[in-house]
């Protein structure tokens, strides 16, 4: 289930199992131009990052996002609307044949990702598999309501959970198997996926913690 995930950095997911998944590409290293389907969250530049998306881009790559980046898009990239599917909260989609559930993404005590943005996380279903790729968020009602079989989730603190609030959130949702993403780039230590993993240990020992961000 979690090996055909790689993270580039911070919250730059890719996941290639038949189609070619991205979700908010950042730091893309090199040109492959393979992207099927585009995930954008919202859009703040480690997450809607033009220069790094033109990377993956090709010609039937399709844009899944929620209306406050759909302008940008079609702005940037010149891109057909036919190819954009705009989301919001609550939205059940099917993209490429793919289920697509979108969650409210946002920070109930900050000020960073409020809710009335509208962003967006992602559950999206895989060969029968549901991935639930968070997005930036603290622990909200939305998300803690979430059923998935692997849960990407944030753990870097400030504009996000920090580990011990992600290993809380890992325990009201209780997956097969949790990622910790956003730290080791911009906020959060290299070392947040082995404390979260240990932290994990206590509120869901039944869910096996894969890290994709190396020290």
């Amino acid at each position: 289930m979690t090996d055909p995930i790689t993270i580039n950095a911070h919250s730059s997911i890719r996941l290639a199992l038949g189609e070619v998944l991205y979700f908010d590409p950042f730091h893309i290293q090199k040109e492959t131009k393979d992207a099927d389907i585009i995930f954008v969250t919202h859009d703040h530049y480690d997450h809607f990052s033009p220069e790094d998306i033109e990377k993956i881009l090709k010609e039937d790559t399709v844009f899944v996002a929620p209306q406050s980046t759909v302008a940008l898009i079609e702005t940037r990239f010149s891109w057909p609307k036919d190819q954009i599917v705009t989301v919001k909260p609550g939205s059940k989609v099917v993209v490429k044949g793919l289920p697509v559930e979108a969650v409210a993404a946002y920070n109930p005590n900050k000020h960073f990702h409020p809710k009335k943005e509208g962003w967006v996380g992602y559950v999206v279903t895989v060969e029968g598999v549901r991935y639930y790729v968070c997005g930036d968020m603290d622990s909200n009602k939305e998300g803690r309501q979430v059923s998935c079989d692997v849960l990407l989730v944030p753990c870097g603190g400030t504009y996000t959970m920090d580990v011990q609030e992600a290993a809380e959130f890992t325990g009201v949702l209780a997956p097969k198997f949790a990622i910790p993403t956003h730290y080791g780039d911009i906020v959060g230590d290299l070392s947040n996926g082995s404390a979260f993993a240990e932290a994990v240990k206590k509120t869901s020992p039944d869910t096996k913690v894969v890290i994709k961000i190396e020290p």
